[in-house]
C-alpha cells in the first residue's frame, strides 16, 4: 500500500490537485472581491456621515438668526470693570463709576494670648450664626482657639461661615469671621450662650450695612448689588467689579462684526473640507465612483446654494453678493472685504440670507443635511442595504469554501487511488519485464 501520493508512480499529486482547485476557487475569488469592494463602500458611507454630522456642527454658528446676535463689550479702563455681552445687548455707550466694591461680612474677636491652651467660655456654651436667614450652632465652650476655627470650619451644617486665625505675635492672636458670600444678606449675625460670646468679644471688621457693591451709571442711576459680578443692570451686559473709581469708565457696546466674519469663514473652511471628502470618494478607482447616492447628496446641497430665499426683506439674494462665492472646482471662496462691506450696509440683510428661519441658505442646508444623517435617514438606508447584500455574500462565501474544501478530499482521494494503482501496475509490468528477460535463455538449453 502506497501511504505517500507519488511515491509509487511519480504523480506530483498535491500541485495537480493545487492547480485544479485554482481553477475551481475562481467563483469564490470574485465573491471575496465583491465582498471587499462592499466593506469598502459601506466604511465610506460611515465616513461621509461623520464629515456630514461635522460639517452641519459648524453650521451652529451661523443657522439661527441669534447666532448674528454677536456683541462685544469693551471698558475703557479694565483695571476698573471688564465687560461681556450676549444676544439680548444692544450697541450704545454708558458712563460707569464704581462707587463700591461688594465685601464679604468679616468679624474679628479681641487679642486671645495663644491658640493651643487657653480655653474659652464654659462646657456646654454654644455660638449659633445665621447668614442669610440659615442658621447652625456650634458647641464651642472650653476649647481652645484653634479647636473653636476648626469646629466652626467643620460643622456639617456650616451655611456660609469660613473661620480663621490672624496672629499678630506670638501672644496675639484673633478669631476671624468671614461670610463665604459678599453682600448685606450675607452679613454674619451671631448670639452666644454662657461665657463664650464675653470671651471671644467679637464685633465688626466692616460695616455689615455697606456690604453690597454700587455703581453709578450715567451719572443717574444707583445701582447696588450683593455681588462683583452684575448681570441684570445693563440688559445683555455682564460687569465684573474689580476697583473703585473717581470717576466714570466708559462702557461700549458694539456688534461683534470680527466674530461674524470667524464664523463664516469656519463654515467656508467646513464646506471646503466636506467637498474634499466627496472628492476622495466619487474619484476614479475610488469606494464610491459609481454610487449614485453620493452624487445626489452632493447634487442635493449645491441646489440649495443654487436656489435663492424667498419673501426676504434682505437686500441680498446669493451669498456671492456678500462675498461667498464658488469656484470652478466646486469649493467657495470668503472675500473679508465683500462680506464687511454688506454687513455694514445691511447687518439684518446678511443675517437673514443665512439664517432665516425658513429660506437662510445654512437653514435649509441643515434641514437638508438631517435627513441625509439622521436615525433611518438616506445613508442608514444605504448601510442598511450593504449590510444584507455582504451578508448573503459572507454566507455564498461559506458555503462555497465548505463545497470546495469537499471537492478537494475528493480530488486527493481520487489522485492517490490512482497514484496507488499506478504503482501496483508498474510494479507488475517489472515482474512481467523480469520474467520475459529470462525466456530467450530457456528456449537455448531445451536445443
Amino acid at each position: 500500500m502506497i501511504s505517500a501520493p507519488g511515491v509509487g508512480s511519480g504523480l506530483d499529486v498535491s500541485s495537480i490537485v493545487e492547480r485544479l482547485m485554482s481553477i475551481e476557487r475562481q467563483p469564490l475569488n470574485r465573491l471575496e472581491s465583491d465582498k471587499q469592494g462592499l466593506e469598502a463602500r459601506l466604511s465610506a458611507f460611515g465616513k461621509l456621515k461623520s464629515a456630514l454630522s461635522t460639517f452641519q456642527t459648524t453650521l451652529d454658528d451661523l443657522k439661527s438668526l441669534d447666532a448674528f446676535e454677536v456683541f462685544k463689550a469693551q471698558s475703557s479702563d479694565e483695571s476698573a470693570f471688564t465687560a461681556t455681552a450676549s444676544s439680548e445687548a444692544a450697541t450704545g455707550t454708558n458712563d460707569i463709576q464704581v462707587v463700591r466694591l461688594a465685601e464679604a461680612h468679616k468679624v474679628g474677636s479681641v487679642s486671645i494670648a495663644d491658640i493651643d491652651a487657653t480655653t474659652l467660655g464654659g462646657t456646654g456654651d454654644e455660638i449659633n450664626f445665621t447668614v442669610n436667614g440659615n442658621s447652625f450652632s456650634v458647641a464651642g465652650g472650653a476649647m481652645t482657639l484653634s479647636q473653636l476655627r476648626d469646629a466652626i470650619n467643620d460643622a456639617p451644617d456650616n451655611t456660609g461661615v469660613s473661620a480663621t486665625i490672624i496672629s499678630e505675635n506670638s501672644s496675639s492672636h484673633y478669631l476671624v469671621l468671614t461670610s463665604r458670600e459678599t453682600g448685606n444678606a450675607n452679613a454674619i449675625s451671631l448670639s452666644f450662650t454662657g461665657s463664650l460670646g464675653t470671651d471671644l468679644g467679637l464685633s465688626d471688621i466692616n460695616n455689615p450695612a455697606q456690604l453690597d457693591s454700587q455703581l453709578l451709571i450715567d451719572g443717574l442711576y444707583d445701582v447696588t448689588r450683593s455681588s462683583n459680578t452684575i448681570d441684570d443692570a445693563i440688559a445683555g451686559v455682564t460687569l465684573n467689579l474689580l476697583a473703585e473709581t473717581n470717576g466714570n469708565v466708559q462702557l461700549d457696546v458694539s456688534r461683534d462684526i470680527d466674530s461674524v466674519k470667524e464664523s463664516v469663514q469656519s463654515f467656508v473652511d467646513a464646506f471646503n473640507e466636506l467637498k474634499k471628502t466627496f472628492d476622495s470618494f466619487s474619484g476614479e478607482g475610488k469606494q464610491l465612483e459609481a454610487d449614485s447616492t453620493l452624487r445626489s447628496i452632493e447634487n442635493q446641497i449645491q441646489g440649495v446654494f443654487n436656489t435663492p430665499p424667498s419673501g426676504l426683506s434682505s437686500s441680498f439674494s446669493y451669498l456671492s453678493e456678500i462675498g461667498v462665492s464658488f469656484q470652478r472646482d466646486g469649493t467657495i471662496a470668503l472675500d473679508s472685504v465683500d462680506l464687511e462691506s454688506a454687513i455694514a450696509s445691511d447687518f439684518s440683510g446678511v443675517a437673514e440670507l443665512f439664517a432665516h428661519d425658513d429660506q437662510g441658505y445654512l437653514f435649509r442646508v441643515d434641514a437638508l443635511i438631517d435627513g441625509f444623517v439622521q436615525a433611518d435617514g438616506l445613508i442608514d438606508t444605504r448601510e442598511d442595504g450593504l449590510n444584507s447584500r455582504l451578508d448573503v455574500t459572507g454566507q455564498r462565501i461559506a458555503d462555497m469554501e465548505y463545497r470546495l474544501e469537499l471537492r478537494e478530499q475528493r480530488l486527493r482521494d481520487q489522485f492517490t487511488a490512482l497514484d496507488s494503482l499506478m504503482g501496483q501496475l508498474q510494479g507488475t509490468s517489472d515482474f512481467l519485464s523480469q520474467q520475459l528477460a529470462v525466456l530467450p535463455t530457456l528456449s537455448n538449453r531445451n536445443r
